[in-house]
């Protein structure tokens, strides 16, 4: 593991941009979800501070038909922000275009001369630093002054959930991010409840917003919030008759909500493990005012993941650049439209009788046209560990789109530790389907051919079988 080869690399591909005329048109291509909206901001910004003129395309995953597009486009200069290393094979057939690639996915092949990715260089690109990180030590290597978009790295970080340390802490890299912006008094660090607006707003919404973890039961549901209050045993406003926040409940009052949420979790079936994850590391911006959905790292982040979900693109880039005026208007409506999409698919998936089936060795939702192929991702993580899905194996899940399906597919740091590599596992699945995949150990993706669903499952599960990292009895639900 290299930091100084790593930031030589980055060096060397930051002397290669400032070679490139300035009157040349760039084209930025990133995924749409918060690392890639993120990442995709911070090289807008450093180009645009270099005297660029760039443009950016968000999109939802690198394939034949967006290559077959960059072919066509007047861009010589093409940057891949959270995509293209592990799709270097297609990105190959691009001729007479200088190509650079900043990823932190499992790389496909040799290292390409203007291709910075955290693996050739001993580090883990699912948890020591994402695209956005990269891009951040990219823009502070051109000037310390962009110090300041360390903020917008952690955003990245936290949205890929690299929280992986001890107390859900960012760690490797990213943790010497989270030091920079330390600093620069742009990042303050506590242990407390990861509860979306817990320090500023009332405890009933705090509970009913938070998607990042996910609440079966309560979260989006404020009704079912305030019924869990009452039932622990704490009044839910204060003698003037508005609602408590935080800074309200006395220390027991406190202990109450915790061991509540903790025992209520464990109720669902999760493990005693998982769900006192409900307490850890929290990351705050002090920087941002205190009500605002940007004042927490995580709820930051999970607003710029809602903005690519609900193809609102645009948005995510503008408060990633920092525009707080009519851009956190929009969020809001964004934010409340989001939640009540997950909330439909949640609803559809428990009343719908083929939707779920779990094999000895994986587990699947199916949302076949209904859910829609940017919500699988946040829809199989909200659900993950809470009944009938299991933390013990990996969860897929599979969405129509017009001309494929799309799959996403995550598993736990333990199956991690146990071996599982989901990015190497999705991408040969795929492959067997005639399909694309690839990405992280701990979180994947794939599209395949329409009607492959069934045997893509089955391929995967007979892989992770051979793998024998995986020992448990065959149980299936359809």
């Amino acid at each position: 593991m290299s930091e100084t080869t790593l930031l030589n690399k980055i060096s060397s591909v930051v002397e290669n941009i400032k070679k490139i005329p300035k009157e040349e048109k760039i084209l930025i291509i990133s995924h749409y979800d918060a690392d890639g909206i993120s990442s995709g901001s911070i090289i807008f910004q450093l180009l645009f501070d270099l005297g660029f003129l760039p443009h950016i395309r968000i999109v939802t995953q690198l394939d034949h038909e967006i290559i077959n597009e960059i072919k066509s486009l007047n861009y010589e200069y093409i940057i891949f922000s959270d995509m293209g290393s592990g799709q270097k094979s297609l990105i190959s057939s691009i001729e007479r275009k200088s190509i650079f690639i900043i990823d932190h996915h499992q790389p496909e092949s040799s290292e390409l001369e203007n291709e910075i990715n955290p693996h050739y260089f001993g580090f883990d690109g699912a948890k020591d630093i994402s695209s956005s990180g990269l891009a951040y030590l990219l823009a502070k290597e051109i000037d310390d002054k962009n110090i300041y978009l360390s903020q917008i790295a952690i955003v990245g970080a936290l949205g890929d959930l690299q929280d992986r340390g001890e107390k859900n802490s960012l760690i490797g890299l990213n943790e010497k991010i989270s030091q920079d912006a330390e600093k620069m008094n742009l990042l303050k660090k506590k242990l407390g409840l990861r509860l979306h607006g817990f320090e500023s707003r009332p405890i009933i919404q705090c509970l009913a917003n938070t998607i990042e973890p996910y609440l079966p039961g309560l979260t989006g549901n404020e009704g079912a919030c305030l019924k869990f209050i009452k039932n622990l045993g704490i009044e839910p406003k204060r003698p003037d008759g508005n609602w408590k926040t935080l800074s309200d409940l006395s220390n027991e009052e406190i202990k109450l909500l915790v061991s509540g949420l903790i025992k209520y979790l464990i109720s669902l079936g999760f493990s005693s493990k998982e769900a006192e994850k409900i307490i850890g590391t929290v990351y705050i911006f002090p920087n941002e005012p205190i009500d605002s959905p940007l004042y927490d790292a995580r709820e930051f982040s999970s607003s710029i993941n809602a903005c690519g979900r609900m193809n609102r693109y645009s948005l995510g880039i503008a408060i990633c650049l920092g525009d707080r005026n009519n851009a956190l208007d929009e969020l809001k409506q964004v934010l409340q439209n989001y939640k009540q999409k997950l909330s439909y698919y949640i609803n559809w998936l428990f009343s719908s009788n083929n939707s779920i089936k779990i094999l000895s060795y994986v587990q699947a939702i199916f949302g076949g046209d209904i859910v829609d192929e940017k919500m699988i991702a946040p829809l199989i993580s909200m659900l993950y560990g809470s009944k009938p899905f299991s933390l013990e194996k990996p969860i897929i899940g599979f969405s129509k789109s017009k001309n494929f399906v799309k799959v996403s597919a995550r598993a736990t740091i333990d199956l991690v530790n146990k071996g599982i590599n989901l990015g190497i596992l999705i991408r040969e699945a795929a492959k067997k389907c005639n399909g694309i995949g690839g990405g992280h150990n701990i979180a994947a993706g794939a599209q395949i051919p329409i009607g492959k669903e069934e045997e893509f499952l089955e391929y995967l599960n007979k892989l992770i079988k051979e793998s024998q990292v995986i020992k448990t009895e065959v149980r299936t639900t359809n």
